[in-house]
């Protein structure tokens, strides 16, 4: 038992205040009550004294620490993986990994009963949940490994005991799935947190044995949607395992729909070149990117295959399928900006895009004037897909003009604003009817004199743009696939200033900015329509400096999506998959709508949504509504194969269109044995973050000896405080105090 002083301030402040208030009572107090009888002044004082000492007590807050050491029953647990990667035939002998592992443990079961007469042994298999065992047997019935979930749950398998070590014997390569794949790492760091140590011992190899070959493609990757004539680039990762100095041949396929039968699925045909590629060495990785020109519009299954070598056992992932929409084109595009900038020079270059077709009205310079110098046709509700307006003042379209401009973009069109010293607060945007549609902030005290640039209202300094954490996947700012696109965007030039934003509008999304948070490009839905608002006009300088074609895919990808075709094509009743490949069992979730003529969603209709397998069995979902969204979700995919979704519409009664259809592919990938290569550097993160040890198999005798002579830790100490302040005694005292001492100072007449 010990005691203990928590003061709540420092020591020289608490000394200070106790001895303070003791002067004040000795000197003041003994004058209240000096003209009262000895014995009557004894006894008040006395209180007030102990009602002193009761708040030093308090300010001290003193305590006493009580520790006892509890020789608690104590466990060493065992995991063993039972997954299927284990049963994988690389070890000595032609053993399997899990026999290999039941073999060491077997050869050292007098070291594991060595490490402590109070220490008890205990085996637990695993594969994506965690159970103890009597006798582990040779079996690998498990479909994930999941190494975090096993950790995460060590200290809860033996709740009664205390975990004094944990041997854990695994190929180390987590392959696992919602809601089982916690991270190992962490978890680890759990376990860390409760002194609680892993040492592990990897079973297998890092590759396949050198008389195996197997070849696989993994992570295709490719656009969900295309424009009709566009280039479609297909990127994915030859994996060639037993394949060293061999000349692989890959291919490009796509459905050729035209060709099909009725009633039965359209061939596959080869849609590029083949592609040679040499592999080196024993295992590796070859990344491969392909292309082709998608002719006409409609939904094409598409699949990149690598043709299978004379011998290959598994050829089952030799290929990998996905599907893709290819949508007709079309976006018209009205940009309104000064004649003689190089900024819309270089932007007009998108008209060259057989899906775009812009028509340019330059504006005039010169003194603000009440009289529109843009004909109103240019506005009415339809008539253009995207507007694009530079640096242009409100004065020059007039505010009959900007209210029909605001009403079409209500209706669905999409309204561009790019920076200039007469764009947004400077151009006189903050008084005018598209000051509610931008999505940043204008000011009537953004006030621009003359055309000189003012360091008030513009960024006047070099900025590199960069994409967000949000921006960074979003259709407009993919320059490149997903893991060159930030470097793609740091390789730009950067560009020559920028306007200066107020504030971005709550619900806008910031996709890119400049380093110091400075927002560049900043984009908002509006009604049924979007708009942006890019604060720079020098993008020209990325062509200059040979990055034209960056240039150019981010202007069309920035028109795209203002006009809705990054998802969507011109359909009555159109439908949106969550993805195009899922796993057998893996739920679907859906998106749909219908639109009138002027493709404007129509509220109220009824849809009807029909799912059919691969073998032709048809199941009807039942539409969700949330918020303006139409979802439905498919739970189940039970067959491997094609699948298709088909959505159909009626408002009042009357159908919508002919409908729409999607289609999807669920493939039935034995997760373990894809590419069942072992993952030592996994279990090296784990012993080390617990403070274990990594063991070679060879090493695990020594390893345990070495234990069982440290000493493992089986004592179970706790540490309880009892407070002497903080209870009832101490207030009860204090209470009965102050009311005693009131009561008798109103007898003698000092209350």
């Amino acid at each position: 038992m010990t005691p203990q002083i928590d003061p709540i301030w420092p020591w020289p402040w608490v000394v200070f205040a106790a001895l303070a208030s003791l002067v004040v009572v000795l000197t003041t107090y003994r004058q209240r009550v000096a003209h009262l009888p000895p014995g009557w002044q004894k006894v008040l004082l006395a209180l007030r004294l102990c009602t002193w000492a009761l708040i030093t007590l308090a300010m001290l807050r003193p305590g006493l620490e009580i520790t006892d050491v509890d020789r608690h029953a104590s466990v060493f647990i065992v995991a063993l993986d039972r997954s299927r990667s284990m049963s994988v035939k690389d070890g000595s002998e032609g053993l399997s990994r899990r026999e290999t592992a039941l073999k060491l443990l077997a050869d050292h079961r007098a070291e594991l009963e060595g490490l402590g007469k109070d220490i008890e042994i205990m085996l637990v298999d695993f594969d994506r949940e965690a159970t103890p065992v009597d006798e582990p047997s040779p079996e690998t019935p498990g479909d994930q490994t999941a190494i975090g979930q096993l950790l995460d749950s060590i200290p809860k398998l033996f709740p009664e005991k205390k975990v004094v070590g944990v041997l854990l014997i695994s190929d180390g390569a987590q392959r696992a799935l919602p809601p089982h794949d916690l991270d190992p790492r962490a978890a680890a760091a759990r376990l860390a947190e409760q002194q609680i140590r892993v040492d592990t011992i990897g079973a297998g190899s890092s590759g396949i044995s050198d008389s195996a070959r197997d070849l696989a493609v993994e992570d295709l990757e490719v656009s969900p949607t295309v424009f009709v004539k566009n280039t479609v680039v297909v990127s994915a990762r030859i994996r060639a395992q037993g394949a060293a100095d061999q000349e692989l041949t890959v291919r490009l396929l796509v459905e050729a729909p035209s060709t099909a039968a009725p009633g039965k699925p359209a061939p596959m045909q080869i849609a590029a070149p083949p592609r040679k590629i040499k592999v080196t060495r024993n295992q590796e990785v070859i990344p491969v990117e392909m292309s082709f020109l998608a002719e006409e519009a409609g939904e094409f299954k598409l699949a990149i295959e690598v043709v299978p070598l004379d011998g290959e056992p598994q050829t089952a992932n030799n290929s990998m399928t996905t599907f893709i929409t290819v949508l007709k084109g079309g976006v018209s595009v009205a940009y309104f900006d000064q004649e003689y900038r190089a900024e819309q020079k270089f932007i007009r270059r998108i008209d060259e895009s057989p899906d775009i077709r812009l028509d340019f009205k330059p504006a005039r310079l010169g003194a603000p004037s009440d009289k529109p110098q843009i004909e109103a046709d240019w506005f009415d509700t339809g008539k253009y897909d995207v507007y694009i307006i530079g640096s242009v003042r409100a004065s020059t379209f007039g505010r009959e003009n900007l209210q029909k401009l605001r009403r079409a973009v209500e209706k669905g069109a999409g309204l561009l604003m790019t920076g200039g010293t007469r764009s947004f607060g400077p151009g006189g945007y903050a008084d005018s009817p598209l000051a509610d549609l931008l999505p940043v902030v204008t000011l009537r005290t953004e006030v621009q004199n003359g055309e000189d640039v003012d360091p008030s209202l513009h960024y006047v300094k070099k900025l590199q743009m960069l994409p967000t954490s949000q921006g960074l996947s979003h259709f407009v700012m993919r320059l490149d696939s997903a893991d060159k696109n930030l470097a793609m965007w740091k390789s730009l030039p950067e560009l020559d200033g920028a306007n200066w934003f107020s504030k971005v509008k709550p619900g806008a999304l910031v996709l890119a900015e400049a380093p110091g948070q400075i927002p560049l490009l900043i984009a908002e839905d509006y009604g049924s329509g979007r708009t942006m608002a890019f604060a720079a006009d020098t993008t020209w300088l990325w062509h200059l400096e040979g990055k034209g074609e960056a240039h150019q895919r981010f202007w069309q990808q920035v028109v795209l999506w203002l006009a809705h075709k990054d998802n969507q094509g011109d359909e009555a009743v159109w439908v949106k998959l969550e993805g195009r490949r899922f796993r057998v069992g893996q739920p679907v979730g859906m998106a749909f709508g219908a639109r009138d003529a002027d493709k404007h969603p129509i509220d109220g209709a009824v849809f009807k949504v029909e799912v059919t397998d691969p073998d032709g069995k048809k199941q009807e979902l039942t539409p969700q509504r949330s918020g303006s969204d139409n979802l439905a979700r498919l739970l189940e995919t039970r067959v491997s194969g094609d699948y298709r979704v088909h959505v159909e519409a009626s408002h009042d009664g009357q159908p919508v269109g002919f409908g729409s259809d999607a289609r999807f592919l669920v493939y039935d990938q034995d997760l373990e044995l894809h590419n069942p290569a072992a993952d030592f550097a996994m279990l090296e993160e784990i012993a080390k973050i617990t403070g274990g040890t990594s063991v070679p198999a060879g090493e695990l005798g020594e390893h345990l000896r070495r234990l069982s002579r440290l000493g493992l830790n089986v004592d179970v100490t706790r540490v309880r405080s009892i407070l002497l302040w903080d209870n009832w005694p101490p207030l009860a005292v204090f209470v009965v105090c102050m009311t005693l001492e009131w009561f008798l100072r109103k007898r003698r007449g000092l209350v």
